[in-house]
């Protein structure tokens, strides 16, 4: 195996490919935090190396949609022709620069709304590996630089520390929203700006000739036909949220300037990925919502002015990431001190108990047992979600999933025949856990906010 050298120390060996990378990635992120101006020169030949792939391999198997691409191969398919001569050609065309992405096949996802679609983009798995292989190397670079206020899509932040720093905000009276929302964020993004803020930490012309030709690779639309990429990253590719955050990183930087418009005026940003909340202490004045349309016009993106709106978090309640921000009031007559009250919303809801519905639906030759095992993977997510330490107050949303299920259960236990589990109708949802293993939300939501809390 030709072995490229990439600037850095070998890990030793003797250890696993995923503590490997890690140690590969700490010495790389600890190079480009202690230092503004490096420029990675030399990562093409760790992404030529077999545990590199092996493990962008495993990643890709076990965290990302098994969807095949315009090549219908399946992991299965891989399996079967043998994982090591797969990985072993990827590494030979890379080795040789004969490496070409193909095509990506776009799947539409029906929206809420009526005749709207999301697109979704889908590469090969082959090239999906190559993507993480260079998603691993390249990420510790930006992670040195990304603000604190960005949030989705990196490694040991999400949507529980955006709530947690939205609820902080209203607390230190930044009560004033702009609730931003950007149109077709990830198929607008222009490819000669993304480049121009890839190339401050990135100058290796084979890195940055992979990830040209991705951006650039023909969809291949549900018809089959192909469409010619001229700008955005595909949604569904292993690459695109960390290149949707380089992009986005620049608005960061200037929303946290520190002798920037924004900094005068008090303002902060809580943003996970395209979804962003711009929070002040004062009402956003005409010359500073001029001031971000005319970033996003420079940044080549659009605000959807449908979805885009001001709003005070203690007069009409704040949605983000699937949470609903509001104000309360204390039960307490003596106590005249309001509560931002934080709960899954409406919408989140309504979500759950359509998944739920479609679950039980039509159904009746499933067995409790195959039922339960399907409730508790869908609770458990939903749970896991939506439990936030000392942030979150879901047990009045439990108790109502709680008569839900009881209902649903009922129906689709009636639905069995009369005879069918008649002992079990009066109380389904407690007979099913307390008989059956089905979850005890309630418990478990408790066991997840203490976990939390340590």
């Amino acid at each position: 195996m030709t072995c490229i050298d990439h600037g850095l120390s070998a890990s030793p060996s003797g250890i696993s490919t995923d503590e490997r990378i890690r140690v590969f990635q700490r010495k790389l992120y600890i190079r480009a935090k202690q230092d503004k101006s490096f420029k990675a020169y030399s990562l093409y030949g760790k992404l030529c190396e077999g545990s590199t792939l092996e493990e962008a391999f495993n990643r890709v198997r076990q965290n990302y949609s098994k969807g095949v691409g315009v090549d219908n191969e399946s992991f299965e398919d891989i399996e079967k022709k043998g994982v090591s001569t797969f990985l072993s050609n990827i590494q030979e065309a890379l080795l040789s620069r004969t490496y070409k992405s193909k095509a990506v096949r776009q799947v539409l996802i029906p929206k809420e709304k009526k005749g709207s679609f999301r697109k979704l983009g889908i590469p090969t798995i082959a090239d999906r590996v190559v993507q993480m292989g260079v998603k691993m190397l390249i990420e510790p670079l930006w992670e040195a630089d990304f603000c604190d206020t960005s949030y989705g899509f990196r490694p040991k932040r999400g949507a529980k520390e955006a709530i947690k720093q939205v609820k902080q905000n209203i607390y230190d009276r930044h009560q004033f929203v702009y609730d931003a929302d950007l149109s077709n964020y990830f198929d607008s993004i222009p490819h000669s700006k993304l480049f121009t803020l890839l190339k401050e930490r990135l100058v290796d012309k084979n890195i940055l000739n992979l990830i040209q030709q991705w951006l650039t690779a023909p969809v291949q639309l549900p018809d089959g036909k192909l469409e010619a990429s001229t700008s955005g990253s595909p949604q569904g590719g292993v690459i695109s949220p960390l290149l949707s955050n380089i992009y986005l990183h620049a608005f960061d930087r200037i929303v946290n300037n520190p002798r920037g418009k924004f900094a005068k005026a008090e303002i902060r940003i809580v943003r996970y990925a395209d979804d962003f909340l711009l929070m002040g202490k004062w009402y956003f004045s005409r010359e500073i919502r001029a001031y971000i349309n005319r970033i996003m016009e420079n940044m080549g993106l659009r605000l959807n002015k449908e979805k885009t709106k001001l709003l005070h978090s203690s007069k009409s309640s704040l949605h983000f990431l699937g949470f609903e921000f509001r104000t309360i009031k204390s039960k307490f007559d003596w106590n005249t001190k309001n509560y931002t009250n934080v709960r899954p919303s409406m919408k989140s809801r309504s979500k759950l108990y359509t998944k739920l519905r479609d679950l039980l639906a039509n159904r009746r030759h499933w067995t409790i047992e195959w039922i339960v095992w399907k409730l508790n993977q869908l609770l458990i997510g939903w749970l896991n979600y939506f439990s936030i330490s000392k942030v979150t107050h879901i047990w009045e949303t439990i108790k109502i999933i709680k008569l839900h299920l009881d209902y649903k259960l009922f129906k689709w236990m009636k639905s069995k025949g009369r005879k069918a589990h008649r002992k079990l109708r009066q109380r389904p949802y407690e007979n099913l856990v307390k008989f059956y293993g089905l979850l005890d939300i309630e418990k478990y939501a408790r066991l997840k906010t203490l976990a939390k809390a340590q």
